[in-house]
């Protein structure tokens, strides 16, 4: 009984204490920290814009924007929507009749196709890991 008390405390450390930085590290290996600009031009009753991202955003979440800046005074352009397929990005917020320039700063997906294959699985793949060792230890400690 006592060994089962050790190793579920030992689980609940682990997913408590490092399961953050291991998903923030993770998310690390999956993403490019990337910034792009463009030039949009707004109509005299237009707040909204379209622009066409050079990579795709990370896991497909405007989230994942970390900044988004405007040349003008004031303006605080939002994203409002995301189309993974053809990374169509729709801004909001934007001021009518004005060009713009846009700054973004996103995490954008690696472009490491075996990031983008195991990436989904990894945080499963370490931490259950973990579990498992941690319940092979108990299981068989004092066996010669």
């Amino acid at each position: 009984m006592g060994k089962l008390v050790i190793g579920i405390l030992a689980i609940f450390l682990l997913l408590g204490a490092f399961s953050t930085p291991i998903i923030d590290g993770i998310k690390g290996w999956r993403t490019n920290d990337t910034t792009e600009s463009f030039s949009v031009t707004t109509g005299a009753a237009e707040t909204t814009s379209n622009m066409t991202l050079g990579y795709d955003l990370y896991q497909a979440a405007t989230a994942e924007i970390v900044s988004m800046t405007s040349n003008i005074t004031g303006e605080t352009p939002v994203a409002s929507a995301y189309t993974e397929a053809t990374k169509f990005l729709v801004l909001a917020g934007l001021n009518p009749a004005s060009v713009h320039t846009i700054t973004i700063n996103y995490l954008a997906e690696t472009d490491d196709s075996v990031m983008r294959v195991l990436g989904p699985f990894l945080a499963v793949l370490i931490i259950g890991g973990c579990i498992a060792f941690i319940i092979y230890g108990m299981a068989h400690k004092g066996r010669g």
